[in-house]
């Protein structure tokens, strides 16, 4: 008869821990634009819920046969066959959790904020686990702190993925809102300048190109380049 009100209780306070999770979280996320869309200027900028749907969906595209034509030489463990599939696609919808509390900090926020980046996102994720509470609350902790550390083959891929999800948006982005360079001023069409600055006003997605900065840097990843070498040689 005395454990009957005590879970009863529990009960409540799961389903009201679970409902704040979807709402207060989740529903945080989908409103939270991507803060290096919005110094650029991008109009309507994608959320992290949109970017981590179709990170998500990168992610499911592993479960298709290998291509052929892929040379993982050297790279063995790296194989689509030897990925645990379901734990990146649990990854790739986990990985930016923690800006729901935390916010979305980019290498161009203010410098205190970029220090403590980690820290905050740590924090975040550990209240995360207390409002959805265990097993789940552990495991999300875990899959942020795996794909933090970058040690596995699950978390290579999912920031591969999610830096590509990037570069793909900002394309998508160029093609919608690019201007001629005529209409900007811009004599090269192709630089993609970077403030010496960090707090400096970036170049709108109107004023210049975006992807050339994306792939200029994401060319020094393995998986990023193979990728690429791979889509301009068809």
């Amino acid at each position: 008869m005395e454990t009957k009100p005590k879970r009863a209780k529990t009960e409540a306070a799961n389903s009201t821990d679970a409902l704040s999770f979807v709402s207060d979280i989740c529903g945080t996320l989908k409103k939270l634009k991507r803060t290096g869309w919005v110094m650029r200027k991008v109009p309507l900028p994608e959320s992290d819920s949109d970017h981590m749907h179709r990170c998500a969906m990168c992610a499911m595209l592993l479960t298709q046969p290998p291509d052929p034509r892929d040379d993982y030489s050297g790279a063995e463990r790296f194989h689509p066959d030897k990925v645990d599939k379901v734990r990146l696609l649990r990854m790739t919808v986990t990985h930016d959790l923690c800006e729901a509390l935390a916010g979305d900090i980019t290498p161009y926020c203010n410098a205190d904020l970029v220090a403590s980046k980690h820290q905050k996102e740590d924090q975040a994720m550990q209240a995360i686990r207390k409002v959805v509470g265990d097993p789940l609350g552990s495991e999300l902790y875990e899959l942020w702190k795996e794909y933090e550390e970058l040690e596995t083959v699950e978390a290579i891929y999912c920031k591969d993925i999610d830096k590509f999800e990037m570069v793909v948006q900002a394309f998508e982005y160029e093609k919608e809102h690019l201007k001629p360079a005529s209409e900007v001023g811009n004599a090269d069409p192709h630089r993609n300048s970077v403030p010496s600055d960090p707090e400096s006003a970036l170049p709108t997605v109107c004023e210049e190109p975006l992807r050339r900065f994306f792939v200029a840097w994401l060319e020094t990843r393995y998986f990023f380049k193979l990728f690429l070498d791979f889509s301009f040689s068809i």
